[in-house]
């Protein structure tokens, strides 16, 4: 058990090591096109980039002490990984190789084909979770904003209306109120 608790430490620390380097890289940092221009920078793989680098924002909000070893190996290993491969995009010039936009459209590749793996391991970790583990704001954030534009849409075609013809505004003030004491 002392083993277990120890690798377990250990693999967290390499993790929140990981974790706090992937939280330092912006997308758009992995463009590089002000280094390589625009013909050679890495924007075909913004998508990509952004994706991966969502995943593990998602992850470092999460609590990991009730992650089990193996599982938190896993993650581990997939953000060694990602940090590697981010590490290469951006320490890539391009110089002495035969094919540069080759060798960059492999390194885009290699993150579009780690994302499936990544996304399938974070979402067994993240689903094990308690609830109160699991961030809950951008669900409630998205709800929000849809109410929000639910709310908007709505006034503003009372305003068209109650502008333009009066009995309407009449017919859906009285619509509220029979909902409102039914």
């Amino acid at each position: 058990m002392f083993t277990t608790a120890k690798q377990k430490r250990q693999t967290r620390e390499r993790l929140n090591a990981c974790l706090a380097e992937l939280n330092k890289i912006r997308p758009t940092a992995l463009l590089r096109e002000d280094v390589l221009g625009r013909d050679l920078g890495f924007r075909a793989g913004l998508e990509y980039f952004d994706r991966l680098l969502e995943l593990f924002h998602r992850l470092s909000r999460c609590d990991l002490e009730v992650i089990p070893v193996a599982r938190l190996k896993n993650i581990t290993n997939d953000a060694e990984n990602t940090v590697g491969q981010f590490r290469k995009i951006l320490s890539f010039t391009g110089q002495d190789l035969d094919s540069p936009r080759e060798a960059r459209d492999l390194l885009i590749d290699e993150v579009r084909d780690s994302f499936e793996r990544v996304f399938l391991n974070l979402a067994i970790v993240v689903s094990q979770l308690p609830v109160q583990h699991q961030e809950v704001a951008r669900p409630t954030s998205a709800a929000l904003m849809l109410g929000i534009c639910v709310l908007v849409s709505a006034l503003a075609a009372l305003a068209y209306y109650s502008t333009h013809d009066r009995s309407v505004v009449d017919k859906l003030l009285n619509t509220v109120h029979r909902v409102r004491f039914s």
